[in-house]
């Protein structure tokens, strides 16, 4: 969390330092990117950035902060929607995903590098932070109350698997190249909502 001195400076201040850093992290790796270059970038004081922030890992978590509240005021109409169709729900939560992805390019190579070093946001994040299983629960839930879901489920496990498979699936399969996050993730989603709809049985 930025220091108070941050949020003294001005709107056009505070904007111009979160964009010079989103372009540096998205370009470079977290072990990459150097506080000097920020500092040049945004043309600030070297001390002023310890005014600021206590050091890059605390100014990198604001950002995924910020691209994350971004992405879920994007989301929210999805999300807020009184749906109880469980798999047309997650796909469509899927899609919007990549869409935003598509609409904010920085965002999308920001998470490309996120994706790298899945180990590092563990470490800069408290778990909890990280876990977006219960938002799945609640949506379980309302499957089983509509009969399209089956009651015997243990919604907690069935919940924390749908988190883990929807990230880990991006992190390990998604390479770069020509092919864009929102492309990967449009195609892997059909994919991915087959197998938890009609699993692997015969």
């Amino acid at each position: 969390m930025p220091k108070q001195t941050f949020f003294n400076l001005t709107k056009e201040k505070q904007e111009q330092i979160i964009s010079v850093a989103i372009n540096e992290f998205a370009e470079f790796t977290f072990n990459e990117v150097k506080i000097s270059d920020i500092i040049n970038k945004a043309k600030i004081p070297r001390s002023s950035f310890y005014d600021y922030f206590e050091d890059k890992k605390d100014l990198y978590k604001h950002i995924i902060g910020i691209v994350s509240e971004e992405k879920m005021s994007f989301m929210a109409p999805i999300i807020e929607k009184q749906q109880d169709n469980f798999f047309e729900r997650l796909e469509e939560l899927f899609k919007a995903g990549a869409q935003f992805a598509s609409l904010r390019p920085e965002y999308e190579k920001l998470a490309n590098k996120i994706y790298e070093n899945l180990d590092l946001i563990k470490d800069i994040f408290e778990a909890q932070d990280l876990d977006v299983s219960s938002f799945y629960e609640v949506m379980l839930l309302k499957g089983i109350k509509s009969g399209e879901i089956r009651s015997d489920i243990d919604i907690k496990f069935v919940a924390k698997a749908i988190s883990i498979l929807s990230v880990n699936l991006i992190a390990a399969g998604f390479n770069g190249g020509e092919e864009t996050l929102n492309t990967f993730i449009e195609k892997e989603a059909d994919k991915m909502i087959s197998f938890i709809k009609h699993g692997i049985s015969n």
